[in-house]
């Protein structure tokens, strides 16, 4: 009896191993990953409530590579960035791609605000900004 429920087992970890790593899109697996970025351009001054843009350059692996999206984390007048990016299908080189994404952000507090951009584990592009 031990020994069919240690097979039971094994077979439905098997199933849902299989399960978890397809997707709906027929099986394709996707990987979503965070990326280096390379440069970040754009205004430094800006007045309450107008959109800012921000230019942010960041690297992928292969041609497989698009964004997915930021992830912050904020600390009072400051905020931590990273970009992610989707990877999808096989057949996609192994060249790395520098690519742009827009950055968009409304402050509404005059003030300084400090972005640190991830450009590694430990090194970031600071963008500074200005509102009066």
């Amino acid at each position: 009896m031990k020994n069919f429920a240690l097979k039971t087992f094994a077979l439905v970890l098997f199933v849902s191993t299989l399960f978890a790593c397809s997707s709906d899109d027929g099986g394709e697996l996707i990987l979503i990953k965070r990326q280096s970025i390379t440069a970040v351009e754009g205004p430094i001054e800006g007045t309450p409530g107008q959109e800012i843009t921000l230019t942010v350059s960041y690297q992928v692996d292969n041609s497989c590579g698009a964004f997915e999206r930021f992830s912050e984390t904020v600390n009072g007048n400051s905020k931590t960035i990273n970009i992610e990016a989707r990877y999808a299908g096989s057949d996609c080189g192994n060249t790395v791609i520098t690519k742009t994404q827009p950055y968009n952000v409304t402050i509404i507090q005059a003030g300084t605000y400090i972005f640190k951009f991830r450009k590694s584990d430990t090194e970031f592009i600071t963008h500074t900004i200005l509102i009066d």
